[in-house]
């Protein structure tokens, strides 16, 4: 038998381990939180649906949705699909995914997936730059 998830959230609001509190804001770093605000909308923990966007190892994101046997086995509570196309379709397959799922969190999740890529194409130019410099250095 599970828990509700208002009841969940009402165990785990005020203390768990992944609350970060800084200048009088209230942040979670729990996983399954695109926004990493302390809500009951943004849970991971609360909602049996919840969605996750990290980076890929290389490029691109990984988009993870909570599964509905993630209370009874955890080690399938996650179904992770790597999305490694352009920025256009990576953001597409985002939207479509959660069209179903949690339409209220897909504006959030493209807000993620905008910073996550950003992020990337900065550390990719600082990369070439060093190259370039380091290739240079050994030509003179």
């Amino acid at each position: 038998m599970s828990l509700s998830s208002e009841l969940t959230w009402a165990c785990i609001r005020k203390h768990n381990s992944f609350l970060v509190k800084r200048n009088g804001v209230t942040f979670s770093r729990e996983p399954g939180n695109l926004a990493n605000l302390h809500s009951f909308k943004f849970s991971g923990l609360a909602n049996p649906n919840a969605v996750d966007i990290q980076p890929g190892k290389e490029k691109g994101a990984v988009l993870s949705l909570k599964s509905k046997y993630s209370k009874r086995q955890p080690a399938r509570g996650w179904n992770r699909v790597e999305l490694k196309k352009d920025f256009r379709r990576v953001s597409r397959s985002i939207r479509r995914s959660l069209k179903g799922y949690r339409r209220d969190l897909s504006r959030v999740a493209l807000g993620r997936w905008t910073a996550i890529s950003r992020i990337a194409k900065q550390t990719a130019a600082a990369k070439q730059r060093k190259a370039k410099a380091t290739q240079k250095a050994a030509q003179k």
